[in-house]
Formats: C-alpha cells, structure tokens, sequence
C-alpha cells in the first residue's frame, strides 16, 4: 500500500510538471528546449567557426568547491546556501551542505551576480539599494535577479572580476558576508 501512495506521489508530481511546462512555463534558469525538443530530420551542417567564442572567465571549479566546503565547515551554525558564478553572473556550482535548506542556494545566485554586476561586495551597495531615487535601486528593479543584500563577494584577479561567492542563510544578513570571506581567503592567492 506504501508504494501505491509513492507511486502515486511520483507521478502526480511529473503530471503536474509536465502541465506547467505544457503551459509555457520554463525551469528557473531554463531557456527552453533548442529546436522545440525535437530532433529535425536532417540536420545542415555549421560552418566551421573560424575561432571558439571567448569563454567567461571563473574560478577553477576546484577552487569553487574547496571555497564552498570552508564556507559551509567555518559557519556550520547556520543552515545555509552558497553559490559561485562566472564572470557573467553564470552558476558554476551551488552547494548546499547538509541540514541546509535548498531555498537559500537561489538567492546566494543572486547575491553572487549582483556582485559581478557591480563589481563590489553587495554590502556596499545595501545602503544605496535601500533609497528608490537611486540608480542602484533602479537598476535592481528592472532585473529581477539583482538583489541589494549582504553576502555576495566578487573574486578578483587583479582589478578583473573573474567571478563571485554568494552566501544566504546566515542571519542576521551581515554574517553572509563574514562566512563568505572565509572562503574567499581560502581560494584568493591562487585565483588566476
């Protein structure tokens, strides 16, 4: 009887997903499926690309994680996300550690592309994000996936941001910031 209420669970739930999807709504962070999901028949060939599209830059996935992991161990008291993205604001890796809450790794993105996109600390800009005349304010406004909180460090090479750290559940705010610096000062000697 268990496995009827599971089995039934599982495919409620695919229902359910395959309708929204069905309705035109995407995944987070999905663009859709490329050719409309389906395989054409015969496929032209490309051209060949004289030169492969410059890369974002980012921290060497290794690097991420050892970051992410000294993160998670140095505030284990909270139940906390922590991503790091690219230089283009791009997840490279979301990592929850255990007893955490999923819900938090979504804004540690975003804390971690507002610090791409204004290329500092997101503490720094908390005060002026707070005053709807500003140009932060607006600029949060109209992209829905900037935020004005504490806890998004960018990674820097020199002057060149190559990438950022966001951390969110660790109340109250300011010590997303302190728990990301301890994985910033983990990886930032051998950022390249």
């Amino acid at each position: 009887m268990k496995q009827a209420h599971v089995l039934l669970a599982a495919t409620l739930a695919l229902l359910s997903t395959a309708s929204a999807l069905g309705a035109g709504v995407a995944l987070p962070g999905d663009t859709g499926r490329p050719g409309d999901g389906v395989m054409p028949a015969e496929s032209t060939p490309r051209p060949p690309n004289p030169s492969p599209p410059k890369l974002p830059r980012a921290p060497a996935i290794d690097l991420a994680l050892e970051a992410a992991q000294a993160i998670a161990k140095g505030c284990s008291q909270y139940r906390l996300g922590v991503a790091v993205v690219n230089s283009v604001g791009a997840p490279i890796l979301v990592y929850i550690p255990d007893g955490s809450m999923t819900r938090h790794t979504f804004f540690a993105i975003r804390k971690a592309y507002s610090a791409v996109i204004f290329k500092v600390p997101t503490s720094q800009i908390t005060p002026e994000a707070q005053h709807p005349d500003s140009d932060v304010a607006a600029k949060i406004k109209a992209d829905p996936n900037l935020v004005g909180y504490p806890g998004g460090l960018p990674l820097k090479v020199g002057d060149e941001v190559i990438g950022a750290i966001g951390i969110s559940g660790a109340d109250p705010a300011p010590h997303n910031e302190e728990c990301g610096r301890i994985g910033l000062e983990k990886i930032q000697s051998r950022l390249k």
